[in-house]
C-alpha cells in the first residue's frame, strides 16, 4: 500500500471538514451522532409546508407559510438561496393561512395555494350563513370569510406571479393535485352554519367537518368547481373532516380525516359499494376502493392527519401481500404527552373494496388492524415533554426510513422496512437558548430530498439534516436509539386550540414574551 506523508494527512484534516460545509449544531440542539446538521435557512420562520421541482435545469424548492410563498434555488442543496416571494392578492400581511401541504403541477409549474376560512383570524360567527351574503361580505368587510385556493406560476422562480383570480370554495385546509393536476380535491376545515345541508353536527364532536369539493383545473385560465362535495359519510356514516389527501404510485387517493383514511380509484371500472354496480371512476365521482376506520389510535373517534401507502416493497409486513401496508399520521392532543397522536401502520387487506368501511356504523364499527403503532414517548424512560403537544404531524418516505414531524418532540427517523417493528435510527430537536434567536422546535413536517432532510419547523424555520453512514439505504445496519427526556422548556409555544380545528396555532410562552418584550 502506498503511504501517505503525514503532512498530506494533516492538510486533509484541516480542509476537508471546510470542504464539506460542516455547520455547528445550534445551541440547545439534541442529535443522534449519525446526523448532520447542515443549515438553517434564514427568512423562514412562520414555514408551514413545503415542495420540490427542477426548473430550468436547476432543483427548486417551493415554500409556503404566512408571508405567502417564496421560491429557493437549490443548486446547493446544502445552502438555498432564496429567489421570489409573492403575497397573493386580497390577503393581508402574513395573513396566509394555511396551505398546510403545498401541492405543485410540475408540467404546468404551479403553486396550489390553499386559503382556510381562518386565514385572518375572523370570528367565524360573524360570517353569515347565507353563502351568497358571505360571499360579497368577503370580498369587502370579512376578507377572512372566504375560502379556497389561489394559483402561483413559478415557470421563473425568481419572479413568482399569481394566475387567475381567487377560486372561491366552500373549503381551504389543504389541496391535492388529482389525475396529474387536472383536477384538484380541497378539503377542511371544522364546518359552518351555512354547510347544515352536509347533516347535523356538533361543535366540536362527530361530523363537525367539511368534505372535498373538486376543481377542474384542465383550463387553469378558466377553473370550474363542482357543485357536489364528495368523500361523504367518512366517519362511521357521519359526513365529517376530510383533511388531507395522497395520491399514491398506482393512483389511488387516499384521504384522511376524522373517522379513518379512505382510499379512492379516480379512474378505471370498479364496483362501487355504495350501489353494487361496476362504474367508471372519475376525480369527480370516484369510487371507494379500500381503507376506513383505523384501530391502534390514542383517540376512540381518530383523527387521521395524512396518510402514505407504499407501493414499491420497501415496507413490509411478515403475512401482509406488497402494498398492503397503510402508514397514517394520527393528530391528536391530550393532557400528556405519552398519550397524543401517533404514526400508524394499518393492515389493508380485508379492507379492500369498501364494503366493510361502507358499511361501518357507531354501533358496529369497522376498523383496519394496526400492524403496529409508534411514538417519540415509547419505549422511553421518562416521558416527560418541553411542552404536551407531543402529537405526530406530516412525514416523508425514502427508502424505507420515514422522516417524521412531531411538534415539540421534534424530528425522528424511523426505519419502517419491518411495518410490524418501526424503529427509531435518528433525531433532532432543539431547546430555545434565545425564543427571539433560537427558538424551540415545533416541526410540522420533514421531506426528503436527494438524501437530505428538510425540516420543515414552525418556530424555526427551514433546517437541513443529512443521515450519514450511508445515508437510508443503510438504515438496516443502524442500531435503534433513543432521544433524551426534554428539559423543562419555559420558551415552547404554546399550542392554542379551540376544540373544533385541527393543527393548532402557536402563541409564545409568557416566559418567550416577557423575553422578547
Amino acid at each position: 500500500m502506498r503511504r501517505v506523508p503525514v503532512s498530506v494527512l494533516l492538510l486533509l484534516l484541516v480542509v476537508l471538514p471546510a470542504a464539506a460545509g460542516a455547520a455547528q449544531a445550534p445551541p440547545g440542539a439534541v442529535l443522534s451522532d449519525n446526523l448532520e446538521y447542515v443549515t438553517r435557512v434564514p427568512g423562514t420562520g412562520t414555514i408551514i409546508s413545503a415542495n420540490f421541482d427542477r426548473v430550468g435545469g436547476r432543483d427548486v424548492m417551493l415554500a409556503s407559510g404566512d408571508w405567502g410563498i417564496k421560491s429557493f434555488d437549490l443548486s446547493d442543496p446544502r445552502n438555498p438561496r432564496e429567489l421570489s416571494t409573492i403575497l397573493p392578492a386580497g390577503l393581508n400581511p402574513n395573513g396566509l393561512w394555511e396551505n398546510e401541504d403545498v401541492d405543485i403541477d410540475k408540467a404546468r409549474k404551479l403553486v396550489i395555494v390553499s386559503v382556510d376560512p381562518r386565514h385572518s383570524n375572523v370570528d367565524q360567527a360573524s360570517c353569515p350563513d347565507d353563502p351568497a351574503a358571505r360571499n360579497n361580505v368577503s370580498k369587502t368587510r370579512l376578507p377572512g370569510c372566504k375560502s379556497g385556493i389561489y394559483l402561483v406560476s413559478y415557470a421563473d422562480p425568481a419572479h413568482l406571479t399569481q394566475v387567475g383570480d381567487f377560486i372561491e370554495l366552500p373549503t381551504g385546509h389543504t389541496s391535492t393535485c388529482i389525475a396529474g393536476c387536472r383536477f384538484v380535491w380541497t378539503g377542511g376545515p371544522a364546518r359552518r352554519n351555512d354547510q347544515l345541508a352536509l347533516g347535523p353536527f356538533e361543535p366540536g364532536g362527530r361530523g363537525d367537518g367539511r368534505p372535498i369539493w373538486v376543481t377542474d383545473l384542465r383550463d387553469a385560465a378558466h377553473p370550474r368547481v363542482f357543485a357536489d362535495p364528495i368523500d361523504l359519510h367518512r366517519n362511521d356514516g357521519a359526513t365529517d373532516y376530510s383533511h388531507d389527501v395522497q395520491v399514491d404510485d398506482a393512483g389511488i387517493a387516499w384521504v384522511s380525516g376524522r373517522g379513518g383514511v379512505r382510499g379512492y380509484a379516480t379512474s378505471g371500472r370498479h364496483r362501487d359499494p355504495d350501489t353494487g354496480q361496476r362504474r367508471w371512476a372519475a376525480p369527480w365521482a370516484p369510487i371507494l376502493v379500500a381503507g376506513g376506520g383505523v384501530a391502534g389510535t390514542a383517540d376512540p373517534v381518530m383523527f387521521m392527519h395524512n396518510s402514505l401507502r407504499p407501493v414499491d416493497g420497501r415496507v413490509r409486513a411478515a403475512g401482509v401481500k406488497r402494498g398492503n401496508v397503510l402508514i397514517g399520521t394520527e393528530e391528536q392532543f391530550n393532557d400528556d404527552c405519552e398519550t397524543d397522536g401517533r404514526i400508524v401502520f394499518s393492515d389493508l387487506t380485508d379492507s379492500w373494496g369498501g364494503a366493510k368501511a361502507t358499511a361501518s356504523t357507531p354501533g358496529q364499527p369497522y376498523r383496519m388492524p394496526a400492524l403496529s403503532t409508534w411514538h417519540p414517548t415509547d419505549g422511553s424512560p421518562d416521558t416527560t415533554a418541553a411542552t404536551d403537544d407531543c402529537s405526530a404531524h406530516y412525514f416523508s418516505l425514502q427508502d424505507g426510513v420515514l422522516a417524521s414531524a412531531w411538534y415539540s418532540q421534534g424530528t425522528r427517523l424511523l426505519d419502517v422496512s419491518d411495518a410490524r417493528h418501526p424503529r427509531q435510527i435518528a433525531y433532532f430537536r432543539v431547546q430555545a437558548t434565545d425564543p427571539a434567536t433560537n427558538p424551540s422546535s415545533v416541526v410540522w413536517d420533514v421531506r426528503w430530498h436527494r438524501g437530505y432532510a428538510y425540516v420543515i419547523d414552525n418556530e424555526r424555520g427551514i433546517e437541513v439534516l443529512r443521515l450519514l453512514r450511508g445515508g437510508t439505504g443503510h438504515a438496516a445496519e443502524m442500531g435503534t436509539v433513543r432521544a433524551p427526556a426534554p428539559r423543562p422548556d419555559p420558551y415552547a409555544p404554546v399550542p392554542v386550540d379551540d376544540g373544533r380545528f385541527n393543527c393548532p396555532l402557536f402563541v409564545d410562552s409568557p416566559a418567550a414574551a416577557a423575553a422578547t418584550a
